[in-house]
């Protein structure tokens, strides 16, 4: 195999491929690129069991058609800074030669014949069709209460993709907090769900970040596997195997209380509460009443106490309700309204944030109950 590299144009492709390896290291061929060339195209797969890539390669003229698995650890590096904007690739029976200006380096390759078979769409059945743009708002907002870490239930750390009605909802939980996120979609299947790892979902975002706003992604699944592919690029993730909680049947039908506050206001005054609370308990206490300003309050016993209000347009039956600061602010910051809308089901029950003009997205917060100690305390520093 014989290939001419623009270097600038062939690393965006290259990172696409690399960033899907094993970072463990522990099997030597997942860490690694395979690379087919054809006269017609050039081809990189890449895998690390739970999640797959194949993606064209661009900025590459093939001289002479062949394949090579490159090992990352020490390739990629010499891919990236091999002198001027053009280099040279010359594989023979795994002996690698890469020519750039006056350098010229040797390395081997892996065998082509060790690397894993990956999994392929091609008798996979659609899922739904929708826009790269779409997936991305859907995914960042859906996932926002999944946990990081591999937890049980796996449900936990994995995010929902169900469709129903005509659209595409991702959702998550962490048992604290639900999000759930839609997106009109086309072609899609009727009623169906399946669970994805966050690893696999949070790499499937550094894929869609590669593409046009406007690119065109195929859901695609089959038994074991999530296929997302559009034309230059296709990304498989291994299925969760288990089943997602109702979530349906806990979406509020109804509140108490609703508020429309200016979102950019209510993020700078959380995080100034957040700077008094978060060493200690992370709880925002929060009284919200009709025509009156939202007031925030946060304590430590041992730092002290905080104290922010805020204008908000509130009906309903007024009310003090806690919770978790941090939950509250990345709810506010992956809305880009200008204004979000906040209801309440009462001081114990679940409070929702939504965008103010429409019913793509809303996060559920579950309250922290309040001490008659803590109710006291608060009362008092009310009054001061």
């Amino acid at each position: 195999m014989k290939l001419t590299i623009n270097k600038k144009q062939f690393l965006a492709s290259w990172g696409l491929a690399e960033r899907s390896t094993s970072a463990s290291g522990t099997v030597s061929i997942l860490s690694s690129v395979l690379i087919k060339a054809s006269f017609d195209s050039v081809i990189m797969q890449a895998t690390d069991i739970k999640t797959s890539v194949i993606c064209s390669a661009g900025g590459i003229t093939v001289i002479e058609p062949g394949e090579a698995v490159f090992p990352v650890k020490m390739v990629s590096e010499l891919f990236k800074k091999a002198p001027g904007e053009e280099f040279a690739i010359d594989v023979n029976e795994g002996k690698v030669t890469l020519k750039s200006g006056r350098s010229k380096y040797n390395f081997s390759s892996y065998p082509v014949s060790e690397f894993p078979p990956l999994p392929s769409s091609e008798n996979a059945q659609t899922f739904c069709v929708l826009t790269a743009a779409d997936l991305a708002r859907s995914i960042e907002e859906g996932t926002l209460a999944a946990s990081s870490g591999e937890e049980f239930p796996l449900y936990l750390s994995s995010a929902n993709f169900h469709i129903s009605s005509g659209k595409l909802n991702i959702v998550s939980t962490d048992t604290r907090r639900l999000a759930v996120s839609s997106s009109a979609v086309s072609s899609c299947a009727d009623n169906a769900s399946a669970l994805l790892p966050m690893k696999g979902v949070k790499e499937l975002q550094r894929v869609i970040s590669s593409l046009s706003p406007d690119s065109e992604i195929k859901i695609l699944f089959d038994e074991a596997q999530f296929y997302f592919k559009t034309e230059t690029v296709e990304f498989a993730v291994r299925r969760v195997e288990s089943k997602f909680p109702p979530y349906e049947k806990i979406l509020p039908t109804s509140s108490t209380l609703d508020a429309v506050v200016d979102r950019a206001d209510l993020i700078s005054a959380l995080e100034r509460v957040d700077v008094i609370v978060r060493d200690f308990n992370r709880m925002v206490v929060m009284d919200v009443a009709p025509g009156s300003n939202m007031v925030l309050q946060g304590r430590a016993p041992d730092f002290g106490n905080a104290k922010e209000e805020i204008e908000a347009k509130s009906e309903g039956e007024g009310l003090r309700i806690a919770v978790n600061s941090k939950f509250f602010l990345e709810a506010l910051r992956v809305i880009r309204d200008p204004e979000v809308k906040i209801s309440f089901n009462g001081a114990s029950g679940h409070m929702t944030i939504r965008r103010c003009d429409g019913e793509d997205f809303l996060c559920m917060i579950a309250p922290i109950n309040l001490t008659e100690e803590e109710l006291a305390m608060f009362d008092k520093e009310s009054e001061q």
